[in-house]
């Protein structure tokens, strides 16, 4: 099939070895002849609301981030302001395209940079285009000051990236300069392009939201009601649990499982840590994450034992070991105790108790300090259902190849976000840099 994109009809040496050639008629010049820096600061207050630079969504008031990033500071007086249409710039993260164009009057970050046009014969979306182009941002790797940046192999990506870059030197990188009504042909165009592949990305991430209420909802089902849907079914006697079917029993989970606390007493072992994703294997050489002064106060974990971060009801997790190791003495480590209860049905019964957070009413401790922990009184005298063992393992297995169907559905939606992700940035890239000509199909 024939592309629709063609390139200029000729083109011109830019002299930028990011840039290369661009179309005859196009200016390169640097950003301070375009663009000047907002230094206006909310000092006396002229705003209490506060905006955020989110990286893929661009600038959004404070409210609507949720809990990512830092948090908000008392004094608004240590806010700069930013206007519609300024173009904002984050300068420790501006390498890695946290940029974007503001729809709002509100109060930023000191550490944000606010840009406007000189002439009104300057389209500002157009300039903001070039701050979302990959190609620019890698430009800017040298100007930066502060920690490595590291790419990903995989996708190409900028990750943790900390390099601040002043304003003055901001000002002398060249850019190029379309004609202001070709300026606003590419931003238009742009525009209606993005909000296309926005649009499928959204169905994508809609997808995926879907596919995660239905996983947790046949687990959660599967293991409090079986598979078989017209069994009789009775009280449990459990205010969590409701009813169960007529021939499967209630049994506490001191009746089930055993807590062991074996300390290692000795260095050497692999150090498994509970993450969201299950039991990993620590690799403490990296020097990421929780380091201990003394792992041999670590306790034994092997495999089939099951071991929890029972001290985060919110963020912990709990997982069946495939590895020997040890792990933190402050977790709970525990093995089935009862010959009639099949492992992998009390493992998802056990991550459900977290997901669903059936075990938080049980916490004790300060949740809002990440601190919400299962005392072991409650986690032994804590209620589940007992269905029959061949029941359990048709139970398990059934959950098993519905996670199968599921994680293969989540996978093919992740990578066309993915996909539709490199998509529009290569789009952008190639508009804004005069790569591909769309005067005619704009």
């Amino acid at each position: 099939m024939k592309s629709k994109y063609k390139p200029y009809p000729s083109y011109k040496d830019s002299g930028i070895a990011w840039l290369g050639e661009v179309p005859i008629g196009w200016d390169v010049r640097r950003l301070k002849t375009i663009l000047q820096e907002r230094r206006e600061k909310n000092s006396p207050v002229k705003t209490k609301d506060i905006l955020s630079l989110c990286m893929y969504r661009g600038v959004i008031p404070y409210s609507e981030k949720g809990n990512s990033g830092n948090k908000a500071k008392d004094d608004l007086t240590a806010y700069k302001l930013a206007y519609p249409n300024d173009i904002v710039l984050n300068s420790m993260n501006v390498v890695a395209g946290s940029v974007g164009l503001s729809k709002y009057f509100g109060a930023v970050s000191p550490v944000y940079y606010m840009l406007y046009p000189r002439k009104s014969t300057d389209d500002i979306s157009y300039f903001n285009a070039i701050f979302q182009s990959e190609s620019f941002q890698k430009s800017l790797i040298g100007l930066g000051n502060g920690i490595l940046v590291k790419q990903s192999e995989k996708t190409g990506k900028l990750n943790t990236i900390r390099m601040k870059i002043s304003m003055d030197s901001l000002n002398d990188v060249l850019m190029p300069i379309p004609p202001f009504q070709e300026q606003q042909t590419i931003a238009n165009y742009l525009d209606n392009a993005t909000a296309k592949i926005d649009t499928l990305i959204e169905k994508q991430t809609k997808l995926i939201a879907l596919l995660k209420e239905k996983r947790q909802a046949v687990i959660s089902t599967a293991v409090t009601r079986g598979l078989d849907s017209s069994v009789p079914m009775k009280d449990s006697g459990v205010e969590w649990l409701g009813e169960i079917p007529e021939h499967w029993e209630v049994k506490k989970f001191k009746y089930l499982f055993e807590i062991r606390k074996r300390i290692s007493g000795k260095l050497g072992y692999d150090i498994l840590s509970i993450t969201q994703k299950g039991i990993k294997v620590k690799d403490i050489e990296s020097g990421k994450g929780q380091l201990s002064s003394d792992y041999s106060k670590y306790q034994h974990v092997y495999k089939g034992d099951y071991a929890m971060n029972h001290m985060d009801l919110l963020t912990g997790f709990v997982d069946l070991s495939k590895y020997d190791g040890v792990t933190s003495p402050d977790y709970r480590v525990f093995s089935i105790i009862e010959k009639n209860a099949d492992a992998n049905y009390y493992l998802f019964l056990l991550q459900m108790g977290y997901i669903n957070k059936i075990f938080y009413p049980l916490g004790q401790g300060s949740s809002q300090f990440g601190r919400w922990r299962l005392p072991s009184d409650a986690f032994k005298e804590f209620q589940a259902p007992f269905p029959p063992q061949e029941e359990q393992k048709k139970i398990a297995k059934y959950i098993d190849d519905s996670l199968t169907k599921f994680t293969k559905l989540t996978t093919k939606a992740t990578k066309a976000i993915e996909l539709l992700k490199e998509r529009r940035t290569a789009l952008i890239s190639a508009i804004v840099t005069g790569k591909i000509d769309v005067r005619e199909i704009a």
